[in-house]
């Protein structure tokens, strides 16, 4: 009977050791889980924030320069005889004129 005992008291240590053992597999899984969420979450938003940064980068270059835009037509100064013709004639007839070469 001594032997069934042994037995017993050994089978239940070893179970016991198993729970153990399972309980802290879990756990350390469970933070290799949480450890690689994060991770990932980390890359994903570094790689986002650099794609919004290059987008960006871009319009901003694509965007047309101050000193490069071109010119308001009113600034420029009429020259020569069409600007004098222009002058003479009355605001209607200038409407007309415009109409006839806008088309």
């Amino acid at each position: 009977m001594a032997k069934k005992s042994t037995t017993e008291k050994a089978k239940k240590k070893a179970a016991g050791a198993a729970k153990s053992g399972v309980d802290t597999v879990r756990d350390i899984a469970g933070q290799a889980i949480r450890a690689a969420a994060v991770a990932a979450a980390g890359v994903a938003l570094t790689r986002t924030a650099q794609a919004l940064r290059g987008g960006a980068r871009s319009a901003e270059a694509a965007a047309p320069k101050p000193e490069s835009l071109p010119r308001p037509a009113a600034k420029r100064a009429k020259t020569g005889a069409k600007a004098r013709k222009a002058a003479a004639r009355p605001a209607k007839k200038k409407k007309a004129a415009r109409r006839r070469s806008s088309r």
